[in-house]
């Protein structure tokens, strides 16, 4: 038998570097169904159904909604001859869905859109029915029929800063829901401040969102502000 020969010892060499691992796709779309709706939720997609929440809302429904109209001059006061004294704007023209919820209402225009087009903080402001055969002097006349009065199955309620000007008028067809008018006037009426103990996560979401929404608002000719 022939003597067992040395063996050389194997040379040890570094581990080749590999690269971190990068994911091909959104992740998300394997998490389960609670991390992906709280991603809805924290992301950019701010659709009616997200702020539902689990505690629902306190108000929808459509409405022809506008800003107030600045002050009349003194011309167009006194001359309306001169000075058309009324505007006006179709119905359609200004149609959108709303949505209050604790203190804010969201404006969006559709249903199914993806994020509201602003909010509107309604602690502050004071709802009122208008009176279409005696309307105010800073509001439109929506859809007009004879005598540039809105029809008969269209009910404004004018949102109103205390010092007595027009914040936002919301138009509601009251053609299958008579009620809808009286009852954003109650919601808007309790309408919290959104900083009441205990209320829910839903809520305190709808108010984060709607701080966030309302500086989206369109320009306002009577803020008291301005004054």
């Amino acid at each position: 038998v022939e003597p067992a020969l040395p063996k050389k010892a194997p040379l040890a060499e570094p581990a080749a570097k590999v690269m971190p691992a990068v994911p091909l796709d959104d992740p998300m779309k394997h998490a389960p169904k609670e991390q992906i709706n709280e991603k809805a939720i924290h992301g950019d997609q701010l659709t009616v159904d997200t702020l539902r929440g689990t505690s629902g809302s306190d108000f929808e429904a459509q409405a022809a909604v506008l800003r107030g109209v600045a002050e009349k001059n003194c011309l167009q006061k006194f001359l309306p001859c001169i000075f058309d004294e009324r505007d006006f704007v179709a119905y359609g023209e200004v149609l959108r869905f709303v949505l209050v919820k604790s203190s804010n209402c969201f404006v969006y225009t559709e249903e199914t859109d993806l994020s509201p087009l602003y909010s509107i903080p309604l602690a502050d402001l004071v709802p009122k029915m208008e009176d279409r055969n005696n309307p105010e002097g800073t509001s439109l006349t929506i859809s007009p029929s004879f005598n540039n009065v809105s029809k008969d199955d269209l009910s404004t309620v004018l949102l109103k800063y205390p010092s007595g000007g027009i914040a936002y008028q919301f138009t509601f067809n009251t053609k299958e829901d008579k009620e809808v008018a009286d009852r954003f006037i109650s919601v808007v009426a309790r309408a919290k401040t959104g900083g009441e103990k205990n209320q829910t996560a839903s809520v305190a979401f709808a108010v984060d969102v709607g701080k966030a929404k309302e500086k989206c608002q369109p320009e306002d000719p009577n803020s008291p502000l301005k004054k």
